[in-house]
């Protein structure tokens, strides 16, 4: 069964646009982007995400977001059913 998260990133000021392009940018084995977008309000980008279970999922964010220059704090939000 596939994982589906949203990834809510608020970044540096002045790097949302950068941290953006390089979540979109995203290469891990069994995870796929679906967006990444430049947003208004309390967070500054919002991303979604498919992995091939939560494990995978982890790491993925571990080794990639969590690696992105400017990006301060992150919010994830798991889907209990994705439509």
């Amino acid at each position: 069964m596939s994982v589906v998260a949203w990834v809510l990133i608020e970044t540096e000021v002045g790097s949302a646009r950068a941290v953006s392009e390089a979540v979109a940018a995203i290469s891990f084995p069994g995870l796929r982007v679906l967006a990444a977008d430049t947003v208004t309000g309390p967070h500054d980008v919002i991303a979604r995400f498919e992995a091939t279970d939560f494990d995978t999922f982890n790491a993925a964010m571990e080794a990639t977001v969590g690696a992105i220059p400017g990006v301060e704090h992150t919010v994830t939000c798991m889907a209990f059913h994705a439509g």
